[in-house]
C-alpha cells in the first residue's frame, strides 16, 4: 500500500515492523524492602498497617524551603512495560502518579526530550483507609466508662476540636464488646473503605518513581486537614523478557 492510500506523508524510516512482547509480572508488597525498590520518606519511618504512606508536599513543619515529595523508585534489569500500583487513600478520592526514565530507543532523532516528559496520573480514585480520628476513640474503655472523655487524645493537638463524649447509654453497651477500647466505627462499615487499584502502561523503563496521595473535599471542622496521603501496599511491574 502506498503512502498515498494510507494518507499518511512519506516518512524517511521507511516501513515500520510491528514489535511483538514477551512479558513477564513480578509483585511487591508492603513494607517494599527490596534490594531493587528505593523508599523514600522524609518525615515517616517504617510502615503503616494498611501500607507505606507517602507524604505528597514536603513542605512542612518549618522547613526553609520546600523538598520533593516522598517516592518509591522500582529498578528493574529488563524494561519496564506495564505498572499496576494498589493501595488506599487516606481522603479520598486519591490519585497515583508514575515518572519514567525510558530507554533510549523511545526518542526519535529529531525530538527535543525535554519536552515529552513521561509522567502518568489517575485521579478520582476511590477506597480509603479509615483515617485514626474517624475510627478510634483514643482512650481505654475502662477510662471512658468512667470520668475520661473521648477527647483526651487531641486536647493538645494543635488546637483540633476535641471529639465529642461517648453518651453513657453506648458506653454501657460496650461492656459486652469493647473491654480493651472503644471504636466509634469500622471500616466496614463505612461506603468508602476499600482499595483502589491504578494501571499504567508505559513506554519501556528501567526505573519508575511512583507518588500518590489524596484529593480531600475539604470542610471547615476536618481535625486533619493535611492528612492527604496515599497508602501502598502491593505493586506490580510487567517486564519485557
Amino acid at each position: 500500500m502506498s503512502s498515498e492510500e494510507k494518507r499518511v506523508p512519506d516518512y524517511k524510516d521507511g516501513v515500520q515492523e510491528v514489535e511483538e512482547f514477551t512479558l513477564r509480572t513480578c509483585e511487591y508488597r508492603v513494607p517494599f524492602n527490596y534490594e531493587n525498590i528505593e523508599v523514600n520518606r522524609r518525615y515517616y519511618h517504617g510502615a503503616e498497617f494498611h501500607g507505606v504512606e507517602l507524604n505528597p508536599t514536603n513542605a512542612i513543619l518549618g522547613e526553609s524551603k520546600s523538598v520533593p515529595g516522598d517516592s518509591i523508585v522500582i529498578r528493574e534489569t529488563a524494561p519496564i512495560v506495564r505498572l499496576v500500583v494498589m493501595g488506599s487513600a487516606c481522603t479520598p478520592p486519591g490519585y497515583v502518579m508514575v515518572e519514567c526514565e525510558p530507554e533510549e530507543s523511545f526518542y526519535r532523532e529529531d525530538e527535543m526530550r525535554t519536552v515529552m516528559p513521561l509522567r502518568f496520573r489517575i485521579s478520582n480514585l476511590w477506597g480509603m483507609h479509615m483515617r485514626a480520628d474517624q475510627w478510634w476513640c483514643w482512650g481505654k474503655a475502662d477510662e471512658l466508662r468512667g470520668e475520661a472523655t473521648v477527647g483526651d487524645y487531641t486536647a493538645n493537638q494543635g488546637g483540633r476540636a476535641p471529639y465529642e463524649p461517648m453518651p453513657q447509654a453506648i458506653l454501657e453497651e460496650q461492656k459486652n464488646w469493647a473491654p480493651h477500647g472503644t471504636v466509634k466505627g469500622h471500616s466496614r462499615e463505612n461506603p468508602l473503605a476499600g482499595m483502589s487499584c491504578a494501571i499504567f502502561e508505559i513506554p519501556k523503563s528501567r526505573q519508575v518513581r511512583i507518588t500518590g496521595g489524596s484529593e480531600p473535599l475539604a470542610w471547615s471542622t476536618d481535625n486533619y486537614p493535611e492528612d492527604a496521603h496515599y497508602s501502598f501496599r502491593i505493586i506490580r511491574t510487567t517486564v519485557l523478557l
